[in-house]
Order: structure tokens, then sequence, then C-alpha cells
């Protein structure tokens, strides 16, 4: 026995695959970047979005109740509301757009942080530690018609004594149209079958059901805002960019390397069997497992396809097609000649030589036809 190392036989596989693992990675890797950076209905409190963070369920059920839900990424849409507005991300937006959107009808601005809360409402600030409530503890409609709600994890907001309305200890404030809500999950798919989390969010999204519409409004690209603290703010500025950079790099690498093609590389095998040898060992295979039916099968499909081309019959014909052509051109009875091609297996080894022998014989009748033509 001849051993053979793998290494020798894949390497080979690996240098020619690796250009198009390479290009489908790059191509993966690009589809999840232009999906995350993408307005996609997928994101959080996307009102199109069915997933679990999405809040296309509450967008059924205020349109249920007679307000228009419009999806917009686009600030000045939201500007020009004579409806509702509601932030979903007020932190990406700069002051000047947040006060502009404070003279909306209705604004509702869902957990602003510091610098958001002083834009729409100067002297409010978030409360670390106000005392969330899950009762309404105000006469404020919305949490009056919704009861209890379950906010004991939100973090309220301080009015700090200059005028407005504070409900469930702070995690929900009015004051004038604006409002202020510290429990964005509240609109989550996941959150509205919660005890009055459905009543409270249509009550406060559209002005306890007294305004036509409602522009839901996703950051976008306009949005100028400084945005949430990310793991990027624990970096210099500019670090992204070298990271952007190392990636590029890294990947035009990966593609040089993959491109150093040199000639054509034979790949040794591993033996050298001859086809003699090959067609003994099949035969004595099927001599110890008794398997004349399969030997008989092969010889006869092997046939078939020797007589199919000399015949120039459509590849595949079955034996009855090739019966009908071969039986007026050797002028022998198309039963004869079917039994030989389609007939039962024979039953001991004398009767598979018979078989073989019959069978040559046809080809051989063939040739001989050809050659008097």
């Amino acid at each position: 026995m001849v051993a053979v190392e793998a290494a020798p036989l894949v390497a080979p596989w690996w240098r020619r695959a690796r250009l198009w693992v390479v290009v489908a990675a790059a191509v993966v890797v690009a589809g999840a970047v232009t999906a995350a950076l993408s307005g996609t209905p997928g994101r959080n409190l996307d009102p199109r979005s069915p997933a679990a963070g999405g809040s296309r369920a509450l967008a059924h059920v205020v349109e249920s109740y007679g307000t228009r839900v419009v999806r917009t990424t686009d600030i000045d849409i939201a500007r020009a509301s004579t409806g509702a507005v509601l932030v979903t991300s007020p932190d990406e937006y700069s002051d000047s757009q947040l006060r502009g959107l404070a003279r909306a009808t209705r604004l509702v601005a869902l957990e602003p942080g510091t610098r958001a809360t002083t834009a729409l409402l100067p002297g409010v600030s978030p409360d670390p530690e106000a005392d969330s409530s899950d009762t309404p503890g105000c006469d404020l409609a919305a949490a009056v018609a919704a009861g209890a709600v379950d906010l004991s994890d939100a973090t309220g907001y301080d009015l700090d004594g200059r005028g407005g309305t504070s409900c469930y200890g702070g995690a929900v404030v009015q004051r004038g149209s604006v409002v202020l809500v510290a429990a964005a999950d509240l609109l989550r798919n996941d959150r509205l079958a919660d005890r009055g989390a459905a009543a409270l969010d249509v009550n406060l999204l559209s002005a306890d059901r007294t305004l036509p519409t409602l522009v839901w409004l996703l950051p976008g690209a306009d949005a100028a805002g400084s945005g949430p603290a990310s793991i990027w703010d624990l970096f210099p500025g500019g670090v992204y960019r070298a990271f952007v950079w190392l990636i590029i790099v890294g990947l035009l690498v990966v593609l040089w390397r993959a491109r150093r093609l040199g000639g054509v590389v034979r790949e040794p095998l591993p033996v050298v069997v001859r086809a003699a040898e090959l067609v003994e060992g099949h035969g004595r295979l099927y001599e110890r497992a008794g398997a004349r039916d399969r030997a008989a099968g092969a010889l006869r499909a092997a046939t078939l396809v020797r007589l199919t081309g000399r015949l120039t019959l459509p590849r595949g014909s079955s034996p009855q097609q090739v019966t009908a052509a071969l039986s007026p051109r050797i002028r022998r009875s198309p039963g004869e000649i079917h039994t030989v091609l389609a007939g039962p297996p024979p039953a001991d080894d004398a009767g598979l030589v018979r078989l073989a022998n019959d069978l040559d014989a046809l080809e051989t009748a063939v040739d001989d036809t050809r050659g008097q033509e």
C-alpha cells in the first residue's frame, strides 16, 4: 500500500478556492455593514418592524384609533407636521433641531439625555435618584386612563419646581406640548401586552386620541447631535478611522496574496491502477457477493450506451428503442434482442458468461453491418 499525505492533495484545492472564499466573505461583510447603516425596518422602535424590539404592533393600535402613523427619517417632515411627533432618539439631534421640534402640536421624546432634556425643557434634568413608581400619581389624562404601568426600572426626570406634570415618579413628565418618557421599551412589540403599556402609549402619542397624524421620527442622515455615548467615546478622536483603514488594508493584503497565481500544478495521484485491473477487481467483488444481477445490469448498461452511439440514437434511449433500431439492422427478432438487453438476470455464473457473450455478439453484429455500408 502506498501512503499519501493529505497536504499535497488538499493544498491545491485551497489555493484555487480561497479567492472566492475571500470574495464571498467581503460580500457578506459589506451586506452586514449596509444593513446596519441603512434605515431598514429592522431597527429598534421602528413602526414597520415586527421584531421584538420593533414597534409595528403599537403603530397598528394607534392607527386603529384613527391616528395615521407616518414613518420618516427626515426632520423637515417632522417639523412641518400639524399633529404629534415622536422622537425615538432625541440625543441624535442638535439643540437647535430639538428646539424646532418642540414647537410641534405634540412632541414625545423617548429617554432624552441631559443635553437633549435641557434643550426640550429648560430646567428639567434626568434624576438617577428619582424613585419611579408603577402608579400614575398625577392627573394627566393619559396616565389616569392607563392606570398602573411597570416603570420601576426607569430613570425619572426632575422638574425642579418649574411647572409641569410628573407621573409615575418622574418616569413620564409633561410641560406644555412636550412629553418626556423615561422608558422607551414601553413602545416595543414585546412590551405592548404588559399591564397598562398600550393604553399609556396610545394616549401619549395621540394626545388622548385627539390628533389625526403621528410622525414617527427615526434618526437619519440629517441628525446633527452628538448621539448617545458609544465605545468610541473611550478612544481619542479619529481613532475609528484607523480601525477602518486597518480593515481595508487587511482585505487588500488578503486579495493580494490570493491573486498570486503560479503555473499549472499537476496533482499527484495516490496510486496508478490499470483499467484491466480495475475491471478484474470489480468482477471479483461481484463474484464474492454473488451479485449476478448487478453484474448483469452493469454489462447491459454499458452495452446500451455503446449501441446508442453506434446507432445514432438519442442519449438515454431505452432498451425498447435500441431493440427497434437494432432488429432490422442485424436481422434478428426483436424478442431475442430485448431478452439480451433487458431480460431477467442470469441464475448462475454460466448464464452470466453467456449473457456477456450475447452482448458482445450484438455489438460485433452492429460493427459488421457498419463495415458493409
